[in-house]
């Protein structure tokens, strides 16, 4: 490969990440958390669609957080309850076009669910717990 080559590659990836995040960056992450509460915040960092971290809840206790990209919504993993029960995520994802849904699960205050998209990809999604939207989708 080509240096030129080799940079063009490397740009184009970065691009689409950075695209991938919404424009939120870490420092805005860190603010979204403070204001809800959070301290001692760690690792923060754009994985599987979603941004992650470790931090200390109102209570003291260190827990895992992620955040929509789009929207800065924060989801403890500590959330036990969801307004939607798994017929309505499958439901929802049905209804977006997606098929063959399987492991859907409510897990670290997210659903998680695989699909194939209309371009018949196997597709890892996360989706809201109030009202299933979907809130990040990568490839399997």
């Amino acid at each position: 490969m080509t240096p030129l080559r080799g940079l063009v590659l490397a740009l184009s990836l970065a691009t689409g990440a950075a695209a991938a995040q919404d424009a939120m960056t870490a420092t805005q992450v860190r603010a979204a958390l403070t204001e809800g509460g959070y301290t001692e915040i760690e690792d923060v960092e754009f994985e599987e669609g979603v941004w992650k971290a470790d931090a200390k809840d109102a209570t003291g206790n260190k827990i895992d957080v992620r955040l929509d990209p789009a929207t800065g919504r924060i989801y403890p993993e500590t959330a036990g309850a969801s307004n939607l029960g798994e017929a309505d995520i499958r439901a929802k994802l049905t209804a977006a076009g997606y098929t063959r849904i399987k492991d859907v699960e409510f897990d670290d205050g997210l659903w998680k669910a695989e699909a194939d998209n209309a371009e018949g990809q196997r597709m890892d999604l996360k989706l809201d717990p109030q009202d299933g939207r979907i809130i990040s989708q990568s490839r399997d």
